[in-house]
């Protein structure tokens, strides 16, 4: 089966963009992912897909920067584990290949290396495959651990596509092509735009049904299990990350994920979780009182917290860099601070470290929780996707709070794509008083 969201001239658009970048001379090769070891369903590298959208293990594709032709290297349907009715994607079938998806050619995979000797110059991912559930970050901290470890160090799958390439053609110039997707990638289109409000509704949807099924004694899994419900009913393929359920003490630790704790009385949890729809996903995070009621403390801390998102998200629109928002958002709320009640001077201490912190705009989101494009480099532009993520830390308390949503840049500001989920302490309050999944049907 082939994907349906994205038309071939879309995909041809992008190859074209990938083109230009690399120049004539050069042709760019993009490994796709291998199939699963075990049960799970095949999932392709962002990447590959974000080029042509095929989701067939073992594929390899060819795109001729001189005049932009796309070839695609596929196994026979014979090496595939069939995982799905309907003509496969696959060398018997090249006609339909390129019907269906507008690659120029249809391959089988022993012909890449005859193309490859007639090249100069390669351009390959150095970055190691992205995927569901892993981001630059974790392959780069997988394969440090990998490479330390003195039983083991072996390399990264792409490392030895790299050193593959190098002992087989010795005349090619292999340069990086990550840098260049990254870029390309920046930019959502309007299809892809679709996809992320999708996602970010989902999200929203799961966080309410975490909120409404939050009580005392509910186990954090459990949070985890009714957010993952409707991102599963909704048509997500599942978490695109491992969720955060992050209770009382668990908090502090930024990305905890054991959620593994009882949730108890007077604590408030920390959740953030989000699903991968069509290769798409979202961010968010909320902090809610366990009992329903923020107490006073919980109330100063977390309200100056969302206090401070609601003024990063009112500064973003096109064409401001974001060292640019934040210390306009810093001087706001410098002010906001001087009316503020705090218990603790450790609290505006806190509160005050917040204005030199320049991570609240903190990530780009697109086929991965931590998209790999640089949008703090520019004066932003509509189409670009980020999170928006105040946060506080009180050290000496091990407090660790913070307030994030998805964002898209409009033409004249921000569609805020998680906004679905309560932020105001008063509606989370009100949003928790409603009967959840876990108390409609408790847990055998």
């Amino acid at each position: 089966m082939y994907q349906s969201d994205f038309s071939p001239d879309e995909f041809r658009a992008r190859r074209s963009r990938a083109c230009e970048a690399i120049g004539k001379d050069a042709v760019a090769l993009l490994p796709g992912a291998p199939g699963p070891k075990g049960s799970d369903t095949f999932c392709q590298y962002n990447d590959f897909y974000y080029l042509c959208g095929v989701e067939t293990p073992r594929a390899y594709l060819l795109v001729h920067g001189a005049d932009e032709r796309a070839s695609l290297f596929l196994p026979y349907e014979a090496q595939l584990d069939r995982q799905s009715s309907g003509e496969l994607i696959c060398a018997d079938s090249p006609e339909f290949v390129c019907a269906t998806t507008g690659v120029d050619e249809a391959l089988p995979v022993d012909r890449l290396a005859q193309r490859l000797q007639a090249a100069s110059i390669v351009y390959v991912p150095f970055e190691e495959g992205q995927t569901i559930g892993v981001n630059r970050h974790h392959a780069r901290s997988w394969a440090n651990q990998v490479y330390a470890d003195p039983w083991d160090g072996r390399p990264t799958r792409a490392a030895h596509f790299i050193d593959t390439i190098r002992k087989r053609y010795p005349h090619l110039e292999i340069r990086e092509l990550s840098p260049i997707l990254d870029e390309l990638r920046l930019i959502k289109s309007p299809g892809e735009i679709d996809l992320l409000r999708r996602a970010g509704h989902l999200t929203a949807l799961g966080v309410c049904e975490a909120m409404r099924s939050t009580h005392p004694g509910v186990m954090e899994y459990q949070l985890d299990a009714v957010m993952r419900y409707h991102f599963l009913a909704g048509g997500a393929r599942d978490r695109a990350y491992h969720a955060i359920v992050a209770g009382g003490a668990n908090a502090w630790y930024g990305h905890y994920c054991s959620n593994d704790s009882e949730l108890k009385d007077g604590d408030w949890v920390l959740c953030d979780c989000a699903p991968s729809y069509h290769y798409y996903v979202s961010d968010i995070g909320r902090i809610w009182p366990i009992n329903g009621t923020y107490t006073p403390e919980q109330r100063e801390l977390y309200g100056f917290v969302v206090e401070y998102h609601k003024v990063l998200l009112a500064g973003i629109r096109p064409g401001r860099m974001l060292e640019e928002i934040h210390a306009e958002a810093a001087e706001t709320m410098k002010d906001v601070l001087a009316g503020w009640s705090f218990s603790s001077p450790l609290h505006e201490q806190a509160a005050q470290a917040m204005f030199e912190f320049r991570g609240h705009l903190s990530h780009c989101v697109g086929m991965s929780v931590h998209d790999g494009g640089l949008h703090y480099t520019r004066p932003l532009e509509p189409g670009v996707v980020f999170s928006v993520d105040p946060q506080m830390r009180v050290s000496q308390q091990k407090l660790y709070i913070r307030a994030e949503d998805t964002v898209v840049v409009t033409e004249d500001g921000i569609e805020n794509l998680t906004r679905e989920a309560p932020l105001e302490l008063d509606d989370v309050e009100a949003m928790m008083q409603q009967e959840g999944l876990l108390q409609v049907f408790p847990p055998a």
